[in-house]
């Protein structure tokens, strides 16, 4: 064990270091402690990891794409409490470079942008309470931010993550639209029941838009407004609104046409906006 006071090491089953005399029972349960703590944050932050949902993804999506219509549906307080859990599961922090031309100029469209305005006319008639106001200072702190523009990336497990769940909505996506084509309408309800919760992902992840989703319920016979209060408010809120980006790294073969791809969304006739 090395001495905290000189630095010198003695044996872990000495309770005096044998140089300058400090008493190692005191720092043996600071270190016990500490490992216990440590037990109890892994396994916290596991279990948040393992319990991510759909609007978690759709920020960790946002980040990844840079696209930041993604999160206009999130509060903006919920998004602060959101961020502050995937960094502390480790899968966004800081970016470290500074922004580059290109990527400075596309963040003022979005902020000149009228749903971003209308976002921030809701936040601003909202008096903000002091655990929020505590809230936007811890996400502050934690994250290193100096200003409140100075943007987030995402680690490399959060790429893992990412992708992860991308797999799962693809395959849910494939099964879905395998029963639609083979007219199998009552696996097709099931499969709809069953899944309802990933149809935002559905669509932040470009496999389909609301448009054909409410179609091909349609055509199967079922009422599609009740399924797709989720979708209709996603559009409705820009969060799917024709802007993103996800070409290159995804492979866009998979995607509908329309549904996504190198353009991103299609608006397919509902109204995008407040």
């Amino acid at each position: 064990m090395l001495c905290d006071k000189c630095g010198k090491e003695s044996s872990d089953k000495q309770n005096f270091c044998g140089y300058c005399g400090k008493e190692f029972t005191l720092v043996k349960k600071e270190k016990q402690e500490k490992e216990k703590q440590d037990q109890i944050e892994n396994g916290t932050v596991r279990e948040l990891t393992k319990n991510l949902d759909k609007d978690d993804y759709t920020i960790l999506e946002a980040v990844h794409t840079d696209n930041p219509n993604l999160l206009l549906r999130i509060g903006a307080f919920d998004q602060l409490k959101r961020y502050l859990k995937l960094l502390r599961c480790g899968l966004v922090k800081k970016q470290e470079r500074e922004l580059t031309l290109k990527e400075k100029e596309k963040l003022e469209k979005f902020k000149n942008s009228p749903q971003f305005k209308q976002y921030v006319k809701q936040i601003q008639r909202l008096d903000s309470t002091e655990d929020e106001k505590k809230i936007f200072k811890e996400y502050k702190d934690k994250f290193g931010l100096k200003n409140d523009d100075d943007p987030i990336d995402i680690t490399e497990s959060g790429k893992e993550i990412l992708s992860n769940i991308r797999k799962k909505v693809e395959k849910i996506w494939q099964d879905l639209k395998s029963s639609y084509d083979k007219k199998d309408k009552k696996e097709f309800r099931e499969k709809v029941d069953k899944n309802m919760s990933m149809f935002p992902l559905f669509m932040v992840m470009g496999f389909v838009n609301g448009t054909m989703m409410g179609t091909m319920m349609g055509n199967m016979g079922m009422d599609s407004q009740m399924y797709m209060q989720d979708m209709d408010m996603a559009y409705n809120d820009g969060y799917a609104d024709g802007s993103g980006d996800y070409g290159g790294e995804y492979d866009s073969s998979t995607v509908e046409d329309g549904a996504g791809g190198e353009g991103g969304f299609m608006d397919g006739g509902i109204d995008v906006g407040f």
